[in-house]
């Protein structure tokens, strides 16, 4: 019986930072109500739909903010993940939404991410590096093909933000 007491207390406890995960999808799905709040205040009143016509460089930051939910519902699968002891998922998913907010220059979500990377590396010993190692030799493209979309998207936005001179 002391073996089993003794396991219990080697393995971590993914459920430690929950709230800080929470913390982090309630902002990124709340970034999209806060551009459109935003976008509101610019309009003077007037109609949003036409602020977005006339002006591109706030289309294109309406847009950006538009990847804050799916980024959101991103993490919240990998934190899944996490639960079921897949840390190479949860922790590659990180390093892959890092990438996707510096591409897009959010700067307050690449904070948020790297201090989520933190917490699992401290939970969990494992490193960013190793990883994307881990699941470059097992489904990369599959485990991590949302991530994938969501950088190509924020390519995307970052190629026309750069032509808008933004």
């Amino acid at each position: 019986m002391g073996k089993k007491g003794e396991q219990a207390k080697a393995l971590p406890n993914y459920h430690e930072k929950d709230k800080w995960f929470t913390i982090a999808k309630v902002l990124l799905t709340l970034a999209p109500l806060v551009a459109v709040a935003y976008l509101q205040m610019l309009s003077g009143g007037g109609s949003l739909s036409s602020l977005l016509r006339q002006n591109p460089q706030i289309t294109v930051t309406f847009l950006i903010s538009m990847a804050g939910p799916f980024t959101a519902y991103l993490l919240g699968i990998a934190q899944k993940h996490l639960y079921e002891g897949d840390v190479p998922y949860m922790m590659s998913h990180l390093v892959m939404l890092f990438v996707a907010e510096a591409i897009l220059r959010n700067t307050v979500y690449m904070i948020i991410m790297t201090v989520l990377m933190y917490f699992v590396y401290k939970m969990t010993g494992m490193s960013p590096a190793a990883s994307l190692r881990a699941k470059w030799k097992d489904n990369f493209f599959r485990d991590l093909s949302g991530c994938i979309v969501l950088i190509l998207f924020s390519s995307f936005c970052l190629f026309v933000s750069l032509r808008l001179g933004m």
